[in-house]
Formats: C-alpha cells, sequence, structure tokens
C-alpha cells in the first residue's frame, strides 16, 4: 500500500510545465523538443532579447529579460547558461522550493545549492547546433538530484523526451565530460585538420567522409582492436614518410607524433 501511495504523489507531481533559462542551441533543442511532447513551456528567460523572443515565439512562451521576473508556478526551470553563470542566474529566479536543474558536464551539482530546496542535474550527452535544432531521442541523459523523489521526476522527464537515461553523479559526469572532448571535439578538429591540408592540395574533402562514416559506425566491444593504420602497425617507414609530408605544418607534426606514439604505446601496454 505505501509503494502505491509513493507512486501516486510521484505521478501527481510529474513535471507538465517548464520554464527555460537561456536561449542558446541546448535551451532551444530542449524547448523544442519539450513543446512537441506536449510539456508547456510556460516563459522563456534569457538577456539577449531577440534570441529569447524569437524562442518563445516558436514554443508559444512568454519571454523576459529580467530573471527577476520568473514565473514561479513552473514544474521545473531548466538553466541551460554558461557554467559559470549558473549560480548568479538560479540564485536571481527568486526560487524556494521549485525544482531547479542546471545542463551543465563539468559543474558540480552543489552549484545550486542555496538557490531551491529541490535541485538537479539534466545533462545530455550530445552536442548541438542551432541550425537544426534536435530531439533527445537515443540521447545519453545524464540525471543527479539532491532526493529521491526529484530523481525519479527527472529520470520520466528524461524517457518522456525520448532520451536514454542514466542515474550519473557529479564526479563521473565530469569524467565523461571529459572524455566527450577526445570522442567528440578532438575528433573534429582532426577533420579540422584533414580538410586544411586537402584544400591546399586541389583535394574535395568529401572523398573521406565514406571513411568517416566507416569508422564512426563500426562496432566492437574491444574498441582499440578497430585500431588500423601505419602507427598500430608499427610502420616506421610510412609514418617518416607522413611527418615529411608535413614538413610545412609543425603543429600538424607534432599532433600527428604525439596521437601515432600514443597508439604504438598503448598497443604495446595491453
Amino acid at each position: 500500500m505505501q509503494f502505491l501511495l509513493t507512486l501516486a504523489v510521484l505521478e501527481t507531481r510529474e513535471i507538465n510545465n517548464v520554464v527555460i533559462v537561456g536561449a542558446g542551441n541546448l535551451a532551444t533543442s530542449l524547448a523544442l523538443a519539450m513543446h512537441r511532447k506536449g510539456i508547456k513551456v510556460l516563459q522563456v528567460l534569457n538577456r539577449t532579447q531577440q534570441k529569447g523572443e524569437r524562442l518563445a515565439k516558436r514554443v508559444v512562451a512568454e519571454f523576459s529579460a529580467d530573471f527577476r521576473k520568473a514565473e514561479l508556478s513552473a514544474d521545473l526551470y531548466l538553466l541551460a547558461v554558461s557554467d559559470s553563470a549558473i549560480p548568479e542566474v538560479a540564485g536571481r529566479l527568486g526560487l524556494t522550493d521549485q525544482l531547479v536543474v542546471h545542463t551543465s558536464g563539468s559543474t558540480d551539482i552543489s552549484s545550486l545549492e542555496g538557490t531551491s530546496g529541490n535541485y538537479g542535474v539534466f545533462y545530455p550527452l550530445q552536442t548541438f547546433s542551432g541550425s537544426k535544432p534536435s530531439g533527445l531521442r537515443g540521447v545519453p541523459v545524464c540525471i543527479e538530484s539532491n532526493t529521491p523523489a526529484n530523481e525519479q521526476r527527472l529520470l520520466s522527464l528524461g524517457r518522456r523526451l525520448g532520451g536514454n537515461v542514466h542515474l550519473i553523479n557529479s564526479s563521473q559526469r565530469k569524467v565523461l565530460h571529459m572524455t566527450a572532448v577526445f570522442a567528440s571535439n578532438f575528433s573534429n578538429f582532426m577533420y579540422v585538420i584533414a580538410e586544411d591540408i586537402l584544400l591546399k592540395h586541389d583535394i574535395p574533402f568529401s572523398l573521406l567522409k565514406p571513411l568517416i562514416l566507416q569508422t564512426a559506425h563500426t562496432r566492437h566491444e574491444d574498441i582499440f582492436r578497430r585500431q588500423t593504420g601505419p602507427a598500430v602497425r608499427e610502420d616506421r617507414k610510412v609514418l617518416d614518410e607522413h611527418k615529411k609530408m608535413l614538413a610545412g605544418y609543425e603543429e600538424y607534426m607534432d599532433i600527428y607524433d604525439l596521437i601515432s606514439e600514443s597508439i604504438i604505446k598503448h598497443k604495446k601496454t595491453r
């Protein structure tokens, strides 16, 4: 009986409306995803009026550039602002016991202590584009909160939005965010380097796209077993030839050498 009563309480506290704080790529994607799922966006708060009003119009919400004029009846206050602004922005909302969350991968949940009696983290592990906002279908969503009840509410929200939700604490989330830099940000910069060199030799970058897609889509339990190329073969002749070709690109040569030697070292330690 107690279990059923607990479920009933949690169901009555389901998140059905939200105030979005921010109007950047992440805020836009989350606001549109909620709007499509029937979760009412009551208000958009953003310092820049033009961006804030544009997003508010798309989700049929009110807009304010003054955080002190936040609508205080929402089920959730979602902060999609810069990491350094989280405590200050949350403090200006004038919340008491309303549920407030930030969306940062590298900011501790404790940054929201004192801003409300109910707080947490709703961190989608994905890169979002302003030109083509995407939803959360299949996206890992990392949840953390200060109470079990809030945890359940955020888990339910993540599932409603189609996310692949996980309970991840602040320490784990920081590690996850750091490794995402390797897996995504650094990988993308490798594409930038390749494109830069190819363009200087009048070769289209599009020739690499099938290879990039194949590398991204290949699945194996042991990721390193997918590693190919001259470094994993320890083919010093090819490695030296490549470095000679990079003679006019000193920084790229350093990156090539560092990563190649890291691959060789990793192979030997396995």
